[in-house]
């Protein structure tokens, strides 16, 4: 199928989602400023993952074999596009990421669910956590962005708003302020060493979606950046997430009593066994 170039960016729909509270583990470090708009969340057995900050960034755990889904919030009053990448590849055609792509437009006040890189306008491979050799990045030829998950997104062209309406995300707010990723427009490449993780070209799912016209407000800065970095325990220790590594037994003291005036214990010496009979 072939698009002719109209101005109008054509992007996907995706159904949006009216889904019950998930309960969501605190973050085990603060969540950024309230200054973010959208939010992002790396959903696995249909719950948020709890975000760990280090550095201004946003780490999120998994496991081999873990399916996952990136839920993008909508709270405005406009439509948006959310270009996403995962692993430095493209969502939708599987290419290296690019802001100029098309994206997912959601809905205002709406949450959709990104369930795999798209195979057709049916049907999607699903998001599941693998090994680095193994993942699609790494098959494609491109593992130097293994590990991250990225959303850029694009408010739409649109006239004065109107009167707001409460947003209903799923889960609480402070559980949605905790997700959310910080704006990074950069480019880093985490060591290779260090990666344990990355997204598997997974099973098919049917994920039908529909085209529509979208003009953005500005074609190619995004309103926001939110990038999410995932590995193993073992991988996100050696980022430097003290809270993932092992808990070491503390060193052995063999002068335990270091407190003054020094009172042993009261012991006794152990009777041998038929002592009792020779009393």
């Amino acid at each position: 199928m072939r698009f002719a170039f109209v101005p109008a960016t054509v992007a996907l729909v995706v159904a949006a989602l009216t889904l019950p509270s998930a309960a969501q583990a605190p973050s085990c470090r603060p969540a950024p400023p309230p200054t973010q708009v959208f939010a992002v969340d790396i959903v696995v057995h249909g719950a948020p993952r709890a975000v760990h900050w280090l550095g201004g960034e946003a780490f999120v755990e998994g496991s081999i074999g873990e399916r996952y889904v990136v839920r993008v919030h909508n709270p405005t009053w406009r439509r948006v596009e959310a270009v996403v990448s995962v692993d430095g590849r493209d969502v939708i055609d599987g290419q290296p990421s690019n802001s100029a792509k098309r994206g997912y437009v959601i809905s205002p006040y709406s949450v959709v669910d990104i369930e795999g890189f798209r195979l057709s306008m049916a049907d999607v491979a699903a998001f599941r956590f693998t090994t680095v050799p193994d993942s699609y990045a790494s098959r494609m030829g491109t593992p130097w962005a293994v590990g991250t998950i990225d959303v850029a997104f694009f408010p739409e062209r649109a006239s004065p708003p109107p009167v707001p309406r409460p947003y209903a995300a799923p889960g609480s707010e402070s559980s949605r302020k905790e997700s959310q990723g910080r704006d990074r427009s950069g480019r880093q490449r985490p060591p290779a060493r260090a990666q344990q993780l990355g997204t598997e070209f997974g099973e098919s799912r049917p994920s039908p979606v529909v085209e529509t016209a979208f003009v953005r407000e500005s074609f190619g800065t995004p309103a926001q950046r939110v990038r999410i970095r995932y590995d193993d325990r073992r991988g996100l220790c050696s980022k430097g997430l003290r809270e993932f590594c092992p808990r070491e037994d503390p060193p052995y003291d063999p002068y335990p009593y270091t407190s003054y005036p020094y009172v042993p214990p009261r012991r006794f010496s152990q009777p041998p066994p038929g002592w009792e009979n020779r009393r």
